[in-house]
């Protein structure tokens, strides 16, 4: 369904169903608002920007310090997101990233899947077996999972992650 390549002037090509590719538009919006109402949403923000500091003094100074500078790089990268996403051709079934702007795109897949895991309450890796069959069919159950093989067939098209090869009669 979904299938990803790196080309020869070094960017990816994400092609799939187009339904699939405009999903993605909802990311930008999601994390906006998620970044700049870090006080609606404590958890989510917590595991985008985590605490650095055991101590609240030298947190508050570090964020006095920095805070500005970490939320202007986050809402970079979903601004640069958003121009990859309006740049390509997702009508047609298809997204280019440039080389340049590949690490940023795994990036904000990264921080939408950790948004996702927080809405959620994603706590361990056996998840799905805690949620009954209509939780199962939620759309932040069938984004994360979109956005979950979106990441690995990108990074699978990088050459140095290879699929998982998973015997399920040793591994499972």
């Amino acid at each position: 369904m979904l299938y990803a390549s790196r080309e020869e002037d070094g960017s990816y090509r994400l092609a799939g169903p187009p339904q699939f590719l405009r999903a993605l538009w909802g990311i930008p919006t999601t994390l906006r608002t998620v970044l700049k109402n870090p006080e609606d949403h404590p958890e989510v923000s917590q595991r985008l920007i985590p605490q650095t500091y055991n101590d609240a003094e030298k947190e508050k100074e570090l964020l006095r310090l920095s805070g500005e500078a970490v939320l202007e790089r986050q809402l970079a990268k979903v601004a640069m997101f958003e121009r990859i996403l309006a740049s390509s051709e997702e009508g047609m079934g298809a997204i280019r990233i440039a080389e340049k702007d590949f690490d940023a795109f795994i990036a904000i897949l990264t921080d939408i899947r950790l948004v996702m895991a927080s809405f959620l309450n994603i706590e361990d890796e056996e998840w799905e077996d805690n949620l009954t069959e209509e939780q199962l069919m939620e759309p932040w159950v069938a984004m994360l999972h979109l956005t979950s093989g979106i990441q690995q067939i990108l990074l699978e098209a990088t050459g140095m992650v290879s699929d998982l090869d998973i015997d399920p009669e040793v591994d499972l």
